[in-house]
């Protein structure tokens, strides 16, 4: 993760990472998003109910940027390339389901059933020991369904449109997936899937990283061709 030392801290880097993000001892800095203020009660109320995996907010410095307790780990680079075992699959399930847990019933996710992260994709997650441990980086956190989470960590983490797994292979890795988070309802987990990948090739063009976009478009294909084989 990190590149180089200077005066303001290590500068970390991640797969996706916030630019401006500095490590000072056991304190991440980094520029506050426009939903900060939503973040900042999300954090505060995770550390209120115990929930182990988040860094926790101490505040804002004299620049203006946002106090958090640093997590040791990795965070994974070139994730295209990492093929996750069953059970750090099975890891990051129960990581996402604990969260979601944490929020639910909330003022924090209103009239919806959680908060999502809405990113919980490998290079937002902090391994500890070569397991997933912590979610980072919680800028896109918003009130939620359960299914808009699974269906974009399913994607992202048995990166789904990898023409080297088979469907069938794929297939059991998602009801592996499903089976430890206890998702019940899975009728509409692969539409849901294609919706996140939509989502996510807009984003991509609008910013103009068109070689991603590509790659999400390949993606989707994939998982359209082979949508029944997926559906569990």
């Amino acid at each position: 993760m990190p590149l180089r030392d200077d005066a303001s801290g290590e500068t970390l880097t991640g797969c996706q990472s916030t630019p401006g993000v500095v490590r000072v001892g056991a304190t991440v800095l980094r520029p506050p998003a426009p939903s900060a203020p939503f973040v900042h009660e999300l954090l505060r109320h995770l550390e209120q109910v115990g929930f182990a995996g988040a860094p926790r907010f101490r505040g804002i410095d004299p620049q203006g940027r946002e106090r958090l307790t640093y997590i040791n780990g990795a965070v994974p680079h070139n994730v295209g390339d990492i093929s996750w075992t069953d059970d750090q699959l099975s890891q990051v399930a129960h990581l996402l389901r604990a969260f979601h847990d944490a929020t639910a019933g909330t003022s924090l996710a209103g009239q919806l059933a959680v908060v999502c992260h809405n990113d919980p994709a490998p290079w937002n997650v902090v391994l500890v020991d070569n397991t997933p441990a912590a979610l980072i980086d919680f800028d896109e956190a918003a009130p939620g369904n359960r299914l808009k989470d699974v269906s974009y960590a399913v994607w992202t983490w048995l990166n789904l449109g990898d023409a080297r797994i088979s469907p069938t292979e794929q297939a059991r890795r998602i009801r592996l997936f499903c089976d430890e988070y206890g998702l019940v309802q899975r009728g509409s987990l692969i539409a849901e899937i294609l919706a996140r990948q939509s989502d996510i090739y807009i984003m991509r063009v609008a910013r103009g990283d068109h070689d991603l976009a590509a790659r999400v478009t390949d993606q989707r294909a994939w998982v359209q061709r082979h949508a029944t084989e997926l559906a569990i």
